[in-house]
């Protein structure tokens, strides 16, 4: 009986490690940054090079937020963010029309908590949904981003907030997992340079 208890529990821890673990993978052009469950874990400044964010849920759940800045002047650029969360369990969160989206003032100006859980999204539009990766007018960079965005291959759509010649910084939220039961940010977070840090 003892050791059937105890296969149980190891069955149980694994199955929900698995469940728990999560990766974050981002793109934008031009700029971002990065948020889980209200924290920074990542940023850059290079469309072609994404970040990697490898992350936990304990509670079964966390909201993703990504903040993307396009450098170009309203008509003179075109912005765009592709992102996508990988589930260990292997359930695949593309973006797509079906995040949450916003345009507003640049990041430093904005302190409404618009990256956290309790933040009340509903006056927020779907976001606008774009080319899928690999296709459109950053085709060009999807040989160079296939090295990062693979296992698995990337099928998300870069997205923004309306036209993507209007709006320069846009905010797109979303939260994934279990909703049952609180959120209380923990583990570890990785990135592409290969920091490695206990999660505040």
């Amino acid at each position: 009986m003892k050791k059937f208890f105890v296969f149980a529990i190891l069955v149980l821890f694994l199955t929900v490690s698995s469940l728990w673990a999560a990766k974050l993978r981002i793109n934008g052009d031009n700029s971002w940054v990065g948020f889980i469950n209200g924290e920074k874990v990542a940023e850059g400044n290079n469309w072609q090079v994404a970040t990697v964010t490898e992350f936990d849920m304990p509670d079964g759940h966390a909201i993703i937020a990504v903040y993307v800045h396009d450098a170009e002047p309203g008509g003179a650029g075109r912005g765009g963010a592709l992102f996508d969360v990988i589930l260990d369990d292997g359930t695949y969160i593309p973006s797509n029309d079906t995040w949450k989206a916003d345009a507003g003032a640049p990041l430093a100006e904005r302190n409404d908590g618009w990256e956290t859980i309790d933040f009340d999204d509903s006056s927020w539009e779907n976001a606008t949904q774009l080319d899928q990766f690999g296709s459109g007018i950053w085709a060009g960079g999807a040989g160079a981003m296939r090295n990062i965005l693979k296992d698995p291959d990337s099928t998300a759509y870069w997205i923004w907030a309306g036209p993507n010649d209007v709006e320069d910084d846009v905010y797109f939220r979303k939260i994934v997992g279990d909703l049952s039961t609180p959120v209380e940010p923990n583990g570890k977070i990785t990135t592409t340079w290969g920091a490695l840090k206990a999660a505040r």
